[in-house]
């Protein structure tokens, strides 16, 4: 419980909370992806459980005060500009949005250390359909989840922001 009386949340809670802030896609559409878990244990497993730890905790803490100012400059200040955090964010929200693990920079790694899985590569053939970016850009990806018959007589709807 925190001091609040409100039940702590799960590291895996943590990292769909910072994986909202940071895609700007809600609770609802990361979990209809199917993908939560997947790059949940991904992340685990290329940057390790302690690394890991530090991040979520960091983000909990940054994330609970942007509750409390309705700002965004905590978990930007805490996390995303911070350098032991900078690069797993970014290689977090090019998964999200592409389906992909890009590797960690030189810098990070040197400090950090690095795994074996720390390699470019589709995550699996579901990461790849349900990246971000296909609805953000109002498209689908090709090769996977077709418009329909006929669907290409007409202009595409763009998303609305």
């Amino acid at each position: 419980m925190t001091d609040h009386g409100t039940p702590t949340p799960s590291p895996q809670q943590i990292f769909t909370e910072l994986s909202v802030a940071l895609t700007g896609f809600d609770r609802a559409e990361l979990a209809g992806t199917g993908l939560i878990e997947t790059y949940y244990t991904t992340l685990l497993r290329i940057i390790g459980e302690r690394e890991a730890g530090h991040l979520f905790l960091a983000a909990a803490e940054a994330l609970a005060a942007d509750r409390r100012n309705h700002d965004g400059e905590a978990l930007r200040r805490q996390v995303v500009e911070n350098p032991r955090y900078a690069p797993v964010i970014v290689s977090l929200i090019k998964l999200w949005y592409l389906g992909s693990w890009y590797p960690l920079s030189g810098g990070y790694r040197d400090i950090n250390g690095s795994t074996a899985e720390d390699v470019e590569h589709v995550v699996s053939p579901q990461a790849y359909r349900e990246g971000l970016v296909w609805i953000a850009a109002g498209a689908h990806p090709m090769g996977a989840k077709p418009p329909g018959f006929g669907s290409w007589a007409e202009p595409p709807s763009l998303p609305v922001f």
